[in-house]
């Protein structure tokens, strides 16, 4: 069926999309290197990198906060936190986290541990007799570094129909795995799965006896006066709160975000905070304050090998290099929101960017604003027009696709050995789509992508491409897009 070779063929373009980004990764790369800055120029050229991101179409509003050592030198809220009713954003303005709740909920636990409630090798059922390993072993240790197997709740096909209910808890998302077999044994690989840290959070509740919501604003918010942090239950009374948004491409417009009930999400993901915030957490937690200097190591040395390049998993944490410089992070993503927070030890900075908008990554803005502060001059202008020979590579592998004899010389190797083995599968979806009616560029993506609207006989794909150094397509996503309105 069109639809599900849509689906499908959308999934496989991500793949080789991220085979390409890990071959680039493979290759040496210059070590970053903080350019002489008094805080005033690095304050300017942060300026600049928010005045060209907000200038963007799929921009909503910004949380952002730059520290040096232990030292804030820039927070700031930019754009809007309500793009109806034009309300702006500032410093203060609470944005959904996603997954970098994950961290305070692994601090969490090691509190636990530091008090001897928890062990970290004791098995989850311990604390939940009541989930079903199907008399598999899996330990807390586990559980945080996401080596259970356990599967992911979130990408269970009934997820979609109840995450927005009313009447949702966080047991009601673990019902979705009821007779879904396990990734794999508990220690024997690595899946990023939700439901590790929504046991997480069933387990502080199970231990302290009281709720996950409480227990990390005792715990956690008060002491290290982290007063723009707190759990978004989704009714707060809370004003300066940023509504999520999602961005159309083709129409170039942003609409409301999908809503969803934050009991889901729960301790893998229902935190809300600002730039400024969640750098005064990482300071804390870096420097033993927020839990002890022991557990932060643990948090970061207990880690697991996701296959990703050289990035492993600890607890609620990432450590790995980019360009060579080491860095301790995480991302994170729920409607309307995403998120990043790195700590860059070799270069002495901390950086959190939080966006309002799906369409809008804030790991590109933290990309553009490590480029601005590791240069010895400003960014170069952003790129507008398209790359030379981006259309017509694109023209030409589609029309060799829809006869089945594309030329893979068009391709990076890694792109060129996915789209041989998928070909048959990408090649019935583009005949449904019908004859090609046009192909219009519709500008830079803030990866630096060129974005294409193909519209068909049957149907619209909108293109994202990058070429490598060599003119070959070396990264490709695409997903389809609502038909034209008549007139259009």
């Amino acid at each position: 069926m069109v639809r599900k070779s849509l689906a499908l063929a959308a999934a496989l373009a991500l793949v080789a999309t991220q085979a390409q980004a890990q071959a680039q990764d493979a290759k040496p790369q210059p070590t970053l290197a903080v350019a002489k800055l008094s805080d005033a120029e690095a304050s300017r050229r942060i300026d600049a990198v928010i005045a060209r991101v907000l200038a963007r179409p799929e921009a909503a509003g910004l949380s952002i906060a730059v520290a040096r050592g232990d030292r804030i030198i820039y927070e700031r809220g930019a754009g809007w936190a309500d793009v109806e009713h034009k309300r702006p954003a500032d410093a203060a303005t609470e944005f959904r986290i996603g997954s970098l709740t994950k961290q305070f909920t692994a601090a969490a636990i090691m509190k636990l541990v530091e008090r001897g409630k928890i062990g970290l090798d004791d098995p989850l059922a311990k604390y939940l007799p009541e989930f079903d390993t199907g008399g598999r072993t899996v330990t807390i240790r586990q559980l945080l570094n996401h080596a259970s197997g356990i599967p992911n709740y979130t990408a269970q096909p009934g997820f979609g129909a109840i995450s927005a209910k009313a009447d949702l808890s966080p047991r009601d998302v673990l019902g979705l795995l009821k007779g879904v077999p396990f990734d794999f044994e508990p220690g024997k690989g690595w899946a990023y799965s939700n439901t590790n840290y929504v046991l997480l959070g069933l387990i502080v509740e199970k231990v302290s006896g009281v709720s996950y919501p409480q227990f990390v604003e005792r715990e956690l918010f008060k002491p290290l006066r982290l007063t723009r942090s707190r759990y978004d239950a989704g009714d707060s009374v809370v004003a300066d709160r940023a509504l999520g948004y999602k961005f159309d491409p083709a129409a170039s417009v942003l609409r409301p975000a999908d809503p969803i009930n934050m009991a889901g999400p729960f301790a893998a993901g229902a935190l809300a905070s600002t730039g400024g915030d969640l750098i005064r957490w990482q300071i804390a937690l870096t420097e033993g304050r927020a839990v002890s200097a022991a557990s932060f190591r643990t948090m970061t040395e207990s880690a697991v090998k996701t296959g990703q390049g050289d990035a492993a998993y600890g607890f609620g944490l990432i450590t790995d290099t980019a360009a060579g410089t080491r860095r301790v992070w995480h991302n994170g993503g729920i409607n309307g929101f995403n998120s990043v927070l790195t700590w860059w030890p070799d270069l002495g900075l901390r950086t959190a960017v939080v966006s309002n908008s799906e369409g809008l990554p804030s790991g590109a803005v933290e990309q553009l604003i490590i480029a601005s502060l590791t240069s010895d001059r400003p960014l170069p202008p952003a790129r507008t027009g398209a790359e030379p020979g981006s259309q017509a590579a694109l023209r030409s592998l589609l029309s060799g696709v829809t006869s089945g004899s594309p030329d893979y010389a068009l391709l990076a190797p890694p792109l060129a050995d996915l789209m041989h083995k998928q070909l048959p599968m990408i090649q019935h979806m583009l005949q449904d789509l019908g004859p090609l009616q046009s192909l219009a560029f519709k500008g830079v993506d803030l990866n630096g992508a060129d974005r294409y609207l193909a519209r068909f006989a049957n149907g619209g794909m909108l293109f994202s491409l990058s070429l490598d150094p060599q003119g070959r397509i070396g990264g490709l996503f695409l997903s389809p897009v609502a038909p034209a309105k008549a007139g259009a």
